[in-house]
């Protein structure tokens, strides 16, 4: 049998990529036409495991294939370094290599000479601005994907200064960014990253039932197996279209009855059953953990509803004012733990949290 295809960790492109087509296409069709196409300025959104990095990688993957040069980094200290080398190293073939000393004089006797290092331009900025030039000068564009997006990342504000120039230079260049909803909102908000309030947001839903349903198959049947109709509704079900989830159910439902080839109702059960306690590990223990005792109180009130909750309700199980709640839902919503649900109703956004609360009480 072959390895396992699916791979719930993160950041790792799967065998089938589920729902996210138009979006690839709407970047790529942007990259195709000239400057100043909306699409080169991207912000994507949505909540752990909802497929950020990975989107960002196949647009990148794509891109290089169209014949840009793609420079790929996560949102951290020093990534404005980071995002020289990457450019550099993605482009060598169009790009001269700097040199790294220069001559400063001669000995004539000891028939050898003195160096110096080179110093780089000034800023950061011109550096960039001079890799631009160079890969346009060449018709080649340049696309940056930055994960992870924060306002309080070094140098996050000025990267979005620098890009709004060269996009005003009619530059050949792109930018693709993700985050988490509260970190982009944060972002947004800023008065030096205006020019990203122009930016095209796509914010990462759920996938439907189906296409879950179509990545699971395509993905268990391309590498070597069948799943019964049956087992392949309980487990698409299951995912309620979160990306995560599709591949970290696959994962189990693959390790079922490895003698079988076909994989039937009970692996299915199984691969559910196993895929909670990994949920539980790795995305909600440590997004609850990050929120506040009144951020979690709205969520446990939340969760004596099955299904839509009224913000009233809410409001009074957690024994605070309509305006108080208000706030705590507007942090979920930023967070993209709930969902509005209506005029005055919210709905849980992030699959099996109403499951964890009621079964880890506070």
């Amino acid at each position: 049998m072959a390895g396992n295809p699916f791979t719930p960790s993160f950041g790792s492109e799967p065998l089938v990529l589920a729902g996210r087509s138009r979006i690839i296409e709407d970047v790529l069709d942007g990259l195709d036409n000239r400057p100043g196409d909306p699409n080169r300025s991207s912000l994507f959104v949505g909540p752990r495991g909802s497929g950020k990095t990975v989107l960002l990688a196949r647009i990148a993957n794509e891109a290089a294939q169209h014949g840009w040069v793609a420079a790929r980094v996560t949102a951290a200290p020093g990534m404005p370094d980071r995002l020289l080398e990457q450019i550099r190293e993605a482009g060598a073939e169009y790009l001269p290599t700097p040199p790294r000393s220069r001559i400063t004089g001669v000995t004539i006797q000891g028939s050898g000479v003195t160096r110096e290092p080179v110093t780089p331009p000034s800023t950061w900025g011109k550096q960039l601005s001079d890799l631009v030039h160079e890969l346009n000068d060449k018709s080649v564009g340049l696309l940056i994907t930055v994960d992870e997006v924060s306002a309080t990342t070094p140098g996050m504000i000025e990267l979005a200064t620098e890009f709004q120039q060269l996009v005003t230079d009619k530059h050949d260049v792109a930018l693709l960014m993700a985050g988490l909803p509260g970190k982009v909102s944060r972002l947004l908000r800023d008065d030096f990253a205006s020019f990203l309030r122009r930016a095209f947001l796509h914010r990462l839903d759920a996938v439907t039932i189906p296409e879950a349903e179509l990545a699971l198959r395509d993905t268990i049947v391309l590498s070597g197996r069948q799943i019964a109709p049956d087992a392949l509704a309980l487990a698409a079900a299951a995912t309620e279209g979160y990306p995560f989830l599709i591949q970290l159910i696959g994962y189990h439902l693959w390790r079922q009855s490895p003698g079988s080839h076909e994989l039937n109702l009970t692996d299915a059960k199984q691969a559910v059953e196993l895929a909670q306690g990994d949920m539980d590990r790795m995305i909600l223990d440590t997004t609850l953990q990050e929120l506040s005792p009144k951020d979690l109180l709205f969520l446990r009130a939340m969760a004596r509803d099955d299904g839509e909750s009224s913000m009233r309700d809410v409001a009074t199980r957690m024994h605070a004012t309509p305006n108080l709640a208000g706030k705590y839902r507007t942090r979920l919503l930023e967070q993209g733990l709930i969902a509005e649900a209506g005029y005055g109703r919210v709905r849980f956004e992030l699959p099996w949290l109403r499951r964890y609360l009621l079964e880890h009480p506070a």
